[in-house]
């Protein structure tokens, strides 16, 4: 009997000690590339606070767009991680690139601090689409054509 209480206090010891271990653990965090509500919709100077000065600005007049009459800002951030064109002084058209290491799943929306939801267009290879998620008009994931991110591109207020 002794050597039956014994091992149940063994296990009982090794079980909270095990247990002890579990919770210590750090859960893995999520990876975000960066927190696009952050950005969206804010001017240079606040997005500067988050991602520093831009490397290259320069004055766009794309055709069709909101900048065809009076030219907006574009400016290149983090070695052109980041390109930003300012419309209205706002961060509206947000491109993130060097972004290969990130596979195109249905969770790729958490890598810019979004809710995880199902796209509103695949084209397995192509693009993955989201038209208005968390105040964004249109989220596009290019494919680099092995199922990893070529480049994100975010148009948040106009087309």
């Amino acid at each position: 009997m002794k050597k039956f209480i014994t091992l149940v206090l063994l296990l009982l010891i090794a079980a909270f000690f095990y247990k002890l271990a579990i919770n210590d653990t750090p859960s893995p965090e999520k990876k975000i590339i960066v927190d696009v509500s952050t950005i969206i919709g804010k001017n240079k100077t606040d997005v500067e606070k988050i991602l520093g000065k831009p490397n290259n600005v320069k004055m766009i007049k794309p055709i069709n767009t909101p900048c065809q009459d009076t030219a907006c800002e574009q400016a290149n951030y983090q070695s052109d991680k980041f390109e930003i064109v300012f419309i209205n002084d706002k961060a509206d058209w947000i491109t993130i690139n060097q972004v290969s290491e990130y596979e195109i799943n249905d969770k790729s929306t958490e890598l810019l601090g979004l809710e995880a939801t199902q796209p509103t267009f695949n084209s397995p290879g192509n693009v993955t689409k989201w038209n208005n998620i968390e105040n964004i008009k249109e989220l596009s994931i290019f494919d680099d054509g092995s199922g990893h991110m070529s480049y994100i591109y975010i148009k948040t207020f106009t087309e």
